[in-house]
């Protein structure tokens, strides 16, 4: 069972098989800042917007190390070579021994200057926490975190130097847009990659845990839906909408359903766990398949037609080009209302696979 959602980019299919992601993330967001203007000058823009002005970004290197050791990810010079900012971006590793307290103590402290870090936003208010914590703990430094904004986290640390922290997608958003403005396109594409892979980090990531999510209603709700899924295709065949002869429920790491045949296309029912974590608001996935007997996927595609333009969530694709439709459930209602709904939504599919005119 393929997930529902965009191919990843090529950066992001490949990047977690055969390299450090991190380690790549940090090289390929340093060859887009040294080669795009509107990159930095996207930068420079999120760094004001984070109460610093270090003035035009001129120079980003890599990995440069300090007389203490510390090796930030970015080293950012202004106009004179000065070290006006560092970035350190971050997936889901965890900070290291000299981080943030180092990197801060290497900033300059007469003139305006930076400590950025990148990270998931799922990741924004675990991380913000943790960085806290050293400063506060730290001799010689001072906390005064700004009101939060979205997304990002902004605090003075003494002096000029300031400490922020932001998401992926602000940044990389940020940066798209600027170059978009400037035609620069090929930084388009290179921060469209850098994207795809920052998306696909956050979509494998493990969250850190919440203490109600431990209690015994995160399982029952899952096995609740499990049990709403077999009654609901139950039902469609009581019904005369599907045929589940010979076909069978499984359950996997990607989901939990059965097969069946609805009108004349051969379909699959039940909870997909990847685009309910990623699109849309619901667990349940109606996913095509062509075997023998039933309708083409060509043929599903062309007959399900009329929802690729309805109000999300309307006709899909799987990653690998087959048709797939969201099926919502309502809320705050009984049991068998929700399965009614579903019923009721593959009965409306099943009319459009049988109306061939």
């Amino acid at each position: 069972m393929p997930d529902t959602s965009d191919p990843p980019t090529l950066l992001a299919h490949l990047i977690p098989q055969f390299a450090h992601p991190e380690n790549v993330a940090v090289e390929a967001l340093g060859h887009i800042l040294a080669q795009s203007a509107s990159a930095r000058a996207a930068l420079a823009e999120l760094l004001r917007d984070g109460g610093v002005d270090v003035g035009p970004v001129f120079t980003v290197r890599t990995q440069a190390t300090g007389e203490s050791g510390e090796r930030p990810d970015l080293q950012v010079l202004d106009e004179h070579g000065r070290e006006r900012t560092l970035i350190e971006a971050k997936f889901w590793a965890g900070l290291t021994d000299s981080q943030p307290v180092a990197y801060i103590d290497r900033l300059l402290r007469d003139q305006p200057s930076a400590l950025l870090f990148v990270a998931p936003e799922a990741r924004r208010e675990s991380l913000w926490g943790e960085l806290r914590a050293r400063v506060v703990d730290a001799d010689g430094l001072e906390w005064r975190p700004d009101p939060a904004a979205p997304g990002r986290r902004a605090a003075g640390v003494g002096g000029g130097r300031r400490l922020l922290l932001t998401s992926w997608t602000v940044l990389l958003d940020r940066m798209a847009s600027r170059a978009i403005e400037a035609r620069e396109a090929a930084a388009e594409l290179d921060i469209r990659q850098l994207r795809g892979l920052a998306d696909r980090m956050d979509e494998r990531a493990f969250l850190p845990l919440r203490s109600e999510e431990l209690g015994p209603e995160f399982p029952r709700r899952i096995l609740g839906l499990q049990a709403l899924m077999r009654a609901a295709r139950t039902r469609a065949v009581a019904d005369g909408i599907a045929d589940t002869n010979g076909l069978t429920i499984s359950a996997s790491a990607a989901g939990y359903g059965g097969y069946l045949r609805l009108a004349d296309a051969g379909a699959w029912l039940g909870v997909r766990y990847g685009p309910w974590a990623r699109s849309w608001d619901t667990p349940c996935w109606l996913s095509f398949y062509e075997w023998s007997g039933v309708l083409s996927l060509g043929e599903v595609r062309r007959r399900l037609a009329p929802l690729e333009h309805a109000a999300p969530p309307g006709l899909m694709e799987e990653s690998d080009g087959r048709p797939a439709v969201a099926i919502p459930l309502p809320t705050g209602v009984a049991r068998d209302a929700i399965i009614d709904a579903v019923v009721a939504r593959l009965a409306e599919i099943a009319a459009l696979l049988v109306d061939d005119d």
